[in-house]
């Protein structure tokens, strides 16, 4: 059995890290994709999907440091499913991608890396990865 997913999208906010427990550490990202469409009238229509990122511990803190709102990302990890109670004890079910790799790509708001990425990019090198492999 195989569950990997693959993103390649933009961020639609900054990432938010939450703090719990014994200091450890979740940051959250909404990553958007997007494909274009053909209707039956023969207009195109560009439709958006959202997706709900997680990224633990190390590979969280480096996201959240480097990566900001419309920035484009690369994201690698596995489908998962929370099952959680709200206030009023309503059953709630979540799907979110549980990140395992992160790669900023160009494009986007990236502040003061944009140069050094760009001339990473024309020297031929990989984008930078903030992934930490733990």
């Amino acid at each position: 059995m195989v569950n990997h997913v693959v993103l390649v999208g933009n961020l639609g906010s900054d990432p938010e890290v939450r703090a719990f427990g014994d200091q450890q550490k979740v940051t959250r990202l909404s990553v958007a994709t997007h494909e274009v469409i053909r209707k039956r009238s023969g207009e195109r229509e560009r439709q958006t999907e959202w997706h709900q990122v997680v990224a633990w511990a190390a590979l969280g803190e480096r996201a959240a440091q480097h990566l900001r709102k419309g920035r484009s990302v690369l994201v690698e990890g596995r489908l998962q499913t929370r099952v959680w109670a709200d206030a009023r004890g309503n059953k709630h079910i979540t799907a979110e991608v549980r990140a395992d790799r992160i790669l900023c790509l160009g494009g986007g708001n990236m502040g003061r890396d944009t140069a050094d990425e760009s001339t990473r990019r024309a020297e031929g090198e990989r984008p930078r990865d903030a992934s930490v492999r733990s």
